[in-house]
């Protein structure tokens, strides 16, 4: 789906949640509300709040255009709701925006920066008069009132996430170019169970990835929105022999056709699945003795641990000996990493060849390509017990010593230890996401997103 089309489904399916500006009573919020409704209907309260008088010109900012023109249009139905008659003025370019809005006749002035930020879309900004007194003569001045400063910000979602990604099209370049790091997060699903692998992988065929969830005793499919695609309890399988204390387990999405292969510590087997996105099903294909760390690798774990044995068997017929037992497994052919539980990790630049040891890494690690250049970059968690907070970090591989150099990009993360990391190809655009599986203190668990936003 191309950026512009990808922009106008997503307003359409904001502008279907928000009620209409007719209406006498706007509907009540709920946690089902999507984001941006919530937040134009905060700010809408805020700015009437401060008495402006009509009509009102609303100035947005920011990075992303697409995010900018559905929080307006949001925002006026809001306030002409209210009676304001407002004007969503172009995207400021200087300080000319206040005269742009005496131009259009307004009284009142909105102006607002749109950003996210630590998993929230916040909007900043404030609300002033544009009168012009008579005898103020060649010199405009405002009035006392109104004037209030504007600080709104609720919990994002994916399609807050998914406008502020959008780019405008352009030319495509001669060879990729290398982009900078700029991840923005929001909480894309929340189970009732702490999660025992997290994968993502192109289940039906249509190019982009859907994400996969497990859990002790049943794995869920999720599209890029968050939405609940399939789910499917781990019956009839036979129970293991040793357990693990905690929920541990593997996720992977094998090609031609795609197959789902999933394992849980709690089973002696693993179980294979077909995806029915049409009925909303995965259909049991059978079971699996080898647990399939990835479309080509295949392990065996630890009986009793939460790790995997050092030998992988690959599709091509060889083998592979890691030096030691690992917790994670990530696969960017033809990169391969594998992390133990001493916080150490062998990294594979090429099938056959000698790894390179690193050190100071989280079991939540994950190889993917971020920034365009062709060669996955290292997203790796803090190799601590219980940080507080977690916080996850974009390293380069072009270095001998990547975990010595500044990272790319790192931030922190919302409560909870964040044990599992994936990436996805959430829109088919070769772009990659970022999905961080966190166990939160109540015993269930998120699927915290983050996406490459807008420069």
């Amino acid at each position: 789906m191309s950026a512009p089309a990808l922009a106008v489904s997503l307003l359409f399916t904001l502008a279907l949640a928000e009620p209409s500006a007719s209406a006498a009573e706007p509907a009540p919020i709920t946690e089902a509300t999507p984001a941006l409704p919530r937040l134009a209907r905060a700010v809408a309260d805020a700015v009437r709040a401060a008495n402006p008088e009509a009509p009102i010109a609303v100035s947005l900012n920011g990075s992303s255009v697409e995010l900018r023109q559905a929080f307006g249009t949001l925002l006026a139905s809001r306030l002409a709701a209210a009676g304001l008659a407002p004007v969503v003025l172009p995207a400021p370019t200087s300080d000319a925006v206040e005269a742009e809005a005496r131009a259009q006749g307004a009284r009142s002035l909105v102006r607002l920066t749109l950003d996210v930020d630590a998993g929230e879309v916040l909007a900043r900004g404030d609300v002033l008069g544009t009168w012009v007194n008579f005898w103020s003569g060649r010199t405009p001045t405002r009035p006392p009132r109104p004037a209030a400063a504007l600080s709104e910000g609720v919990e994002a979602d994916p399609t807050v996430l998914a406008l502020a990604a959008v780019r405008a099209p352009s030319p495509p370049p001669t060879s990729p170019p290398a982009r900078g790091v700029r991840l923005m997060g929001a909480v894309m699903a929340r189970l009732d169970a702490p999660l025992a692998a997290l994968g993502a992988g192109d289940l039906d065929g249509d190019g982009r990835d859907e994400v996969i969830a497990l859990t002790e005793h049943a794995v869920s499919v999720y599209a890029a929105d968050g939405r609940l695609l399939a789910r499917q309890e781990l019956v009839g399988l036979a129970p293991s022999a040793a357990t693990t204390r905690e929920p541990f387990g593997a996720v992977a999405v094998l090609g031609g056709p795609p197959r789902l292969a999933v394992w849980s510590s709690q089973q002696a087997r693993g179980a294979l699945f077909a995806f029915d996105r049409a009925r909303a099903e995965l259909h049991s294909l059978g079971t699996t003795d080898a647990v399939a760390l990835g479309p080509r690798e295949r392990g065996a774990p630890v009986p009793g641990q939460t790790a995997f044995l050092p030998d992988v068997k690959l599709a091509e017929g060889h083998g592979l000996t890691v030096p030691a037992p690992f917790t994670t497994a990530s696969m960017a052919p033809p990169w391969r990493l594998f992390v133990h539980p001493d916080g150490t990790a062998s990294l594979y630049a090429r099938p056959g060849g000698v790894p390179s040891r690193l050190s100071g890494l989280g079991a939540g690690s994950a190889l993917g390509d971020l920034d365009g250049d062709g060669v996955p970059e290292l997203i790796t968690t803090s190799p601590l017990v219980q940080p507080t907070p977690d916080v996850l970090r974009v390293v380069s591989l072009a270095h001998d010593a990547p975990l010595g150099h500044e990272p790319l990009w790192q931030g922190a993360l919302p409560a909870g230890r964040a044990l599992q990391v994936v990436t996805a190809d959430l829109d088919g655009d070769k772009r990659r996401a970022v999905v961080v599986g966190l166990w939160k203190s109540d015993g269930t668990s998120d699927l915290f997103l983050l996406r490459q936003g807008a420069p």
